[in-house]
């Protein structure tokens, strides 16, 4: 007797984490842009709010990106 293959598997969190993170890096992407200048005086003028917003926002999308593809070649 053959073993059905289950497509979904019942703990999956790449989506909800995918999406929180992205979330979270969109939020800190936007104050980077729109934010006020002078608290970067403290970290040599680099504005960590948009680079960590782009690396979270990266992180975010591929674990999205990875369960999207993942049932696009389950089916």
């Amino acid at each position: 007797m053959a073993e059905k293959k289950s497509s979904s598997h019942f703990f999956d969190l790449k989506i909800p984490l995918g999406s929180l993170l992205s979330f979270y890096g969109l939020l800190l992407l936007l104050y980077g842009l729109f934010g006020p200048r002078h608290i970067y005086e403290k970290s040599l003028g680099l504005n960590v709010n948009l680079i960590w917003g782009v690396v979270i926002l990266l992180t975010g999308g591929l674990f999205l990106g990875f369960a999207y593809f993942r049932r696009v070649n389950s089916n």
